[in-house]
């Protein structure tokens, strides 16, 4: 769940941080455990002492509006979020005043080289509204002593001028338009979205709400095409920006003040479902049960759930549903017969911000109980995971890519069957340890037309339709 920025930064500049300074941490939203929670950490820069008061505002401001934007409002219940009180010995943001379009900014900017604690500065890689922090040491430094189990930074530069920048770290200035500012910055930072509009040539790359595919059935965003102006649009401008398209012509990612588009919306809330398990905690972890109750019960004591709640829950005792969409239930011990028995719950996010039919990847929690019956008593043993499955191309014609992905140890079956659940093939039937299983599967042999793939992970059982042209 962790980044590795800092890592990667420290071995880079091989610097040591044993007398990093010590900044004030203050708490803007806590919702859980900082390990099972998505971690975002407010710093500022350009903030003197006597400032800090304000910086503390802003941010608080600034995480409020974004958690008021979708897709961020309706996974707020996912994120943490803390400010850290950097100190700089002046105030404001660097201008070297530059490039020549420093001159079409409104209000003129003036030169400024204030001393800060992160360098930020306008005129950053030959654009003048593009504020970057300069000093990485320092920010490593602040992040390693601070919070180093962060997931996202923002930093806000200490300007009343209009500038921001995505990259590793979300950066705005405090300009009025600096929550629209940050919150396009997040889609760039956090979900590695594209600028909508055409920002040049040396920015072009396939990412997931920018593309060169012009083929409705082949785009990558082909599940939502046609839907909330969702289609194929050619970048502007000529030369090299023809050659490049994207999903939505009024997207937050090209205009400030708008809503992300269904692609952008999907694509943040698929990093958010990619860090954070649902399912928090669960009872009975295992015990041996000896006791004339007839009743044992089964709870998860923690869900982070979505706004509006999409989470779905599946409970199945020996592969039979038993209960749904309820967080506990009571399995009567007298009714058990002597044995081992499977008691498996699964909690899947139905959000309708994914289009789930022919989703290249899918996310789900798992926990599953041996229940072992004797005459004397039952024995309970839990387990959970955390598992992920993708399958792409699909449609298919020659070769099908599967990758799944667990966090612990798990028996994995993946089968190929008809729609009407006949048996046609076995692509795989192992156990193998957390990590990630691959395979490319040739389905030349297969008729065309629409089968099922069957996963079975754990116990628990997912299909996923597969069509082959």
């Amino acid at each position: 769940m962790r980044k590795i920025f800092l890592p990667v930064l420290f071995l880079m500049m091989q610097i040591h941080f044993g007398n990093a300074q010590s900044f004030h941490l203050d708490t803007i939203q806590y919702k859980g455990n900082s390990d099972k929670f998505i971690n975002v950490v407010i710093m500022g820069d350009g903030y003197t002492a006597d400032e800090q008061p304000k910086f503390i505002s802003d941010a608080k401001s600034l995480f409020k509006y974004i958690y008021t934007q979708s897709p961020w409002s309706n996974y707020t219940n996912y994120f943490n979020a803390f400010a850290i009180s950097v100190i700089s010995a002046e105030s404001g943001a660097k201008h070297p005043n530059n490039l020549s379009d420093c001159k079409s900014a409104s209000p003129l900017v003036p030169v400024s080289n204030p001393n800060t604690y992160f360098g930020c500065s306008f005129d950053s890689y030959s654009i003048h509204r593009l504020v970057v922090p300069t000093n990485f040491s320092n920010i490593a430094k602040v992040l390693s002593s601070q919070f180093p189990t962060y997931d996202q930074v923002l930093i806000v530069s200490n300007s009343p001028y209009y500038g921001g920048s995505g990259g590793l770290f979300a950066t705005s200035t405090t300009q009025s338009s600096s929550t629209e500012i940050l919150a396009h910055e997040m889609g760039h930072s956090f979900a590695n979205l594209a600028d909508e509009y055409y920002a040049g040539d040396q920015y072009n790359a396939e990412k997931p709400n920018m593309t060169q595919q012009t083929d409705p059935a082949l785009v990558k965003w082909k599940n939502w095409m046609g839907m909330n102006g969702v289609g194929i649009y050619q970048h502007c401008c000529g030369g090299n920006s023809a050659q490049w398209y994207k999903p939505h012509q009024n997207c937050k990612m090209q205009y400030l003040g708008t809503s992300y588009c269904s692609v952008c919306k999907e694509t943040i809330v698929e990093k958010i479902h990619s860090l954070v398990n649902p399912l928090v905690s669960y009872q009975p972890v295992s015990f041996n049960v000896n006791s004339p109750d007839q009743f044992i019960d089964f709870k998860l004591t923690e869900l982070i759930k979505p706004i509006p709640n999409t989470l779905n829950i599946k409970w199945e005792l020996d592969g039979i549903g038993i209960k749904s969409n309820v967080d506990s239930v009571k399995i009567d011990q007298y009714l058990l017969l002597k044995g081992i028995h499977n008691l498996t719950v699964t909690v899947t996010d139905t959000t309708s911000l994914i289009r789930v039919d022919n989703h290249a990847t899918k996310h789900y929690s798992l926990v599953s109980w041996k229940i072992t019956k004797t005459a004397t008593v039952v024995q309970l043993i839990s387990s959970d995971n955390r598992i992920s499955y993708s399958v792409f191309p699909n449609p298919a014609s020659d070769f099908l890519n599967i990758l799944v992905e667990t966090e612990k140890r798990a028996e994995l079956s993946i089968q190929i069957v008809s729609t009407d659940g006949h048996f046609i093939r076995q692509i795989s039937n192992k156990t193998w340890v957390d990590g990630k299983y691959s395979k490319t599967v040739s389905i030349t042999n297969l008729a065309p037309g629409t089968y099922i793939l069957k996963f079975n992970c754990g116990g628990s059982v997912h299909t996923q339709l597969l069509v082959k042209e």
